[in-house]
């Protein structure tokens, strides 16, 4: 009787344990919302979307079916520009001054990546990478490889996936091919083995080197180390993306 007592208070104890470990864990991490706020320009005031369109009838026909036509942002009591940011204006600010100016671009914002991390701040993180496109430095811009607008969508789906690679070989036009031997990957597309915004890994890569290979290659898995003593695939493999001799190995 006394050993089942003894049992019922280190039960006990273990769920009142328990107990106080959850609730730290749920205080350790408990977040605070990450408030997303438009650009603001001083004198501006929200015209609405079918202001724009006005104008920018071509940029709003395809807008419309994407998914940022979707956002609106609350603006709070404390901003002059109290109300609501809407479509075209969650990204580009306040657009009065921009239709009194007749179009004047100095009184709108436009070209800057901010405009995009302000949402995207996951990818925000992965420029923040070693490895990443040249975004940060601001030799490139978002709109180099994606359409804000929704140019690229279509009213019975997504951006094709050729339209996606398309993007990769207006610069990567040496990996374009076509090759006589092709490396099967390119048919899933360039993120197949890229990541396409930042990586810790050289070349974008989604893994190391030798690791990227082998998780379609899983039968050369057990000799990634071989060769001479060659660390990595590609010290064999050079031309990974096709080839127009090596019909076997891609290598030479």
């Amino acid at each position: 009787m006394e050993r089942k007592k003894t049992r019922t208070a280190v039960i006990v104890l273990l769920c009142i344990s328990m107990g106080i470990f959850v609730a730290s864990c749920d205080d350790m991490f408990k977040y605070e919302p990450v408030t997303v706020a438009p650009p603001s320009i001083p004198g501006a005031k929200y015209v609405g979307a079918e202001t724009c369109a006005t104008c920018h009838d071509t940029e709003t026909k395809y807008f419309n079916l994407s998914e940022h036509a979707s956002v609106a942002v609350n603006i709070t009591a404390e901003d002059a520009n109290a109300g609501q940011a809407e479509a075209c204006e969650t990204c580009h600010g306040p657009g009065s001054l921009h239709v009194e100016g007749m179009g004047d671009k100095s009184k709108i914002i436009k070209g800057k990546p901010e405009m995009c991390f302000a949402c995207h701040l996951n990818v925000k993180g992965e420029f923040m990478l070693q490895h990443h496109h040249p975004v940060p430095e601001g030799k490139m811009f978002c709109t180099e490889c994606h359409d804000m607008h929704g140019s690229d969508v279509r009213a019975t789906g997504g951006a094709m996936l050729l339209g996606k690679d398309e993007r990769c070989f207006k610069c990567h036009k040496e990996m374009r091919g076509p090759f006589v031997f092709e490396h099967e990957a390119l048919r899933e597309g360039c993120t197949a083995c890229h990541t396409p915004h930042g990586s810790i890994n050289a070349k974008l890569l989604i893994a190391g080197p030798s690791v990227t290979c082998v998780r379609c290659h899983i039968e050369s898995k057990q000799g990634t180390v071989h060769h001479s003593g060659r660390n990595d695939c590609i010290d064999c493999h050079a031309k990974i993306h096709g080839s127009n001799n090596a019909a076997s190995s891609l290598r030479y």
